[in-house]
């Protein structure tokens, strides 16, 4: 039971996760003799009958934990690192001795198991979508890093960018049931509903952007256009909310005419208890925001100006979890085709990381920060030293007057691999 519907006042309310459920009870907004729609029963019941909910309304801080944590990866726009970033995150958290799953959810782009190293691989979540496969405990791939496994995507097939909604609810249900401690979801660039439902649906929303301009902005309309889809979902059966949610002041690209704070005014005037909610949902979404390719402490700004502008504009709180510096490295980690912490540990953007996994997503202590980092610097070092090499260059044709397109070339370098063709491997795969 990780989203459920309620109905208060005749009416209906939702998708809410737990936590938003006992943000409502906790300033009794929600109480025990409120409906929830209970799936197994196929019926409305009160809160107090389902054993699952009766915590939410004790003086008990914590409840039942999911089995695993849902990461999801996104951000508005394509090449500021979302892949590189998830593949590395992955390899951190496994090194520090958690079961990790990596999942492809770029359907129509999936290149995560390319960033891994692996050119061909034996199931992807074509498998799952056709049937072939059951379960995605079914198509989990090994990697060459321990306790870190990859449910890879599709890729180059055409039909699995826009899954049937009920093809997606299935994936999205039995992502819970994958066997782990985290799963990372590797999500596409845009916001397709098939990707904002994605990031919506795991525990943590992580965005990634850079400092240009562009994908500033585009991280900025990723968070307002997700946030909006979560509202209407959540107030879908009222027409009073969903037409003023619905305004172009608020729809419309480019600057907002009218804040959420604004419109939260007005739903608190056609009705207080519709307000409560509405309120509890802008609480509960707090999308993590990491800024990626940083040269400088002005490049740094850019993320304080996003969690600026969505505080005043979006009336929500992003969580600016920190920065990776810009460094050679990691396009050199790009091309070796492995992921950058393991490329060189020791680099600025794997200590920058290492950091910011610790403190940040883990929420250790700043002493425990730094044990928890020599220990993860060590299983690193261990890791990179068995991390297998392609070294695609050496699996090349080998350039010589015999190639079809000798003649025509520019790069003839006869006796030495082909700095053209080196690639090959990867396509034939």
């Amino acid at each position: 039971m990780n989203s459920l519907f309620v109905r208060v006042d005749d009416k209906q309310y939702g998708p809410f996760s737990r936590h938003e459920l006992r943000g409502l009870a906790k300033k009794g907004k929600f109480t025990p003799g409120d409906w929830v729609w209970h799936d197994e029963d196929n019926a409305w019941v009160h809160a107090e009958q389902l054993n699952e909910l009766k915590s939410l309304f004790s003086d008990e801080s914590v409840f039942d934990a999911p089995k695993s944590t849902v990461m999801a990866i996104g951000g508005g726009k394509g090449g500021v690192g979302k892949t590189v970033m998830t593949a590395s995150i992955g390899v951190a958290l496994a090194s520090l001795g958690n079961k990790v799953v990596m999942v492809d959810a770029d359907l129509g782009g999936a290149n995560l198991h390319t960033v891994m190293g692996i050119l061909e691989p034996e199931y992807t979540f074509f498998d799952f979508y056709t049937l072939q496969r059951e379960s995605l405990n079914d198509i989990i791939l090994e990697t060459n890093v321990q306790n870190l496994g990859l449910i890879s995507g599709a890729c180059g097939t055409l039909g699995l960018a826009n899954p049937k909604y009920s093809q997606k609810l299935r994936f999205i249900k039995q992502l819970r049931s994958v066997d782990a401690d985290f799963l990372l979801l590797d999500l596409g660039a845009g916001s397709s509903y098939n990707i904002i439902d994605f990031f919506l649906a795991a525990d943590e929303g992580i965005i990634v952007t850079n400092p240009d301009p562009m994908a500033i902005q585009e991280a900025f309309n990723f968070i307002k256009v997700c946030l909006l889809r979560k509202l209407k979902r959540a107030f879908h059966g009222n027409k009073a909310v969903t037409a003023l949610l619905d305004h172009e002041e608020i729809t419309r690209p480019g600057r907002m005419q009218v804040t959420l704070a604004d419109v939260l005014e007005k739903v608190n005037e056609i009705d207080e208890r519709t307000g409560d909610f509405f309120q509890q949902v802008l609480e509960s979404y707090r999308p993590k925001l990491l800024l990626n390719m940083v040269a400088g402490p002005k490049d740094v700004k850019e993320g304080v100006a996003i969690q600026a502008a969505a505080a005043e504009i979006l009336n929500i709180d992003v969580n600016f979890i920190g920065f990776v510096s810009q460094d050679q490295s990691v396009r050199e980690a790009v091309r070796s085709l492995k992921p950058f912490l393991l490329q060189d540990p020791k680099s600025q953007a794997s200590q920058d990381l290492s950091k910011l996994i610790n403190v940040k997503m883990l929420g250790k202590s700043m002493f425990k920060s730094l044990w928890e980092k020599r220990k993860l610097h060590k299983r690193l070092q261990e890791e990179k030293n068995k991390y297998p090499e392609l070294n695609l260059s050496d699996k090349a044709p080998t350039c010589s007057v015999r190639c079809f397109y000798w003649g025509d070339c520019e790069y003839q370098n006869g006796g030495h691999p082909c700095t053209v063709r080196h690639l090959e491997p990867i396509f034939k795969g």
